[in-house]
């Protein structure tokens, strides 16, 4: 069985455990993390790592979970040079920032995976997540285990469990970070990205 490693930005509110960098951003200043005010990234965190995983632990949540189109911009212009296999995000903006969308596509060109977060039943387009060739992971309840099913698959949009281990945490960013880390598994497997979605498409609620 291959076991390649894979690098895994998170954007959050910070892991409490070692990770491979540690990077806080407000707006256009980047620094060592020094507080963490909120257990949501840890919690994200806590799901995705595992063996041969590398996390980039990037805290764009400070004093609020909540964040500004100018961090999120500088987060992924930070990541661009790195070496990044996905993008995992639980955050979204109801208006289409030019700048996010461009700094996406230079990530996916580059053969990053971004992952995000999208509510459930939104009546908005939620950004970064609708930009083409961006994975969309909502919560859905009717998964009795942590396997991915596909909702709309030629949307790259997918549903998960949303619960986790705190029941004070819960809903499409858990349901994301699930998908992150069955996607990561597969990834160190030596599946390519094309591979683990036509996979992961052929998945629904009734199978």
């Amino acid at each position: 069985m291959m076991n390649k490693d894979v690098y895994i930005a998170l954007l959050d509110s910070g892991c409490r455990f070692e990770t491979y960098e540690k990077v806080s951003i407000k707006q256009d200043k980047i620094e060592k993390i020094k507080e963490i005010h909120f257990e949501h990234g840890n919690i994200i965190g806590d799901i995705i790592k595992d063996k041969n995983i590398y996390i980039y632990d990037i805290q764009i949540f400070h004093k609020s979970l909540s964040t500004n189109p100018i961090c999120v911009y500088n987060a992924l212009k930070y990541l661009l040079d790195k070496k990044i296999d996905i993008i995992n995000m639980s955050l979204g903006f109801k208006e289409n920032y030019k700048e996010i969308e461009d700094i996406c596509r230079k990530l996916i060109k580059k053969g990053v995976s971004i992952v995000c977060s999208y509510p459930r039943r939104s009546e908005y387009h939620i950004y970064p997540a609708s930009y083409d060739d961006i994975i969309k992971v909502t919560s859905e309840g009717r998964c009795s285990d942590d396997k991915i099913v596909a909702l709309y698959p030629d949307k790259l949009f997918f549903g998960a469990n949303p619960f986790s281990k705190d029941e004070k945490i819960s809903g499409s960013s858990i349901a994301a970070a699930k998908f992150t880390r069955e996607f990561s598994y597969y990834l160190k497997q030596g599946f390519s990205k094309k591979d683990i979605l036509e996979e992961f498409s052929k998945r629904n609620l009734d199978k």
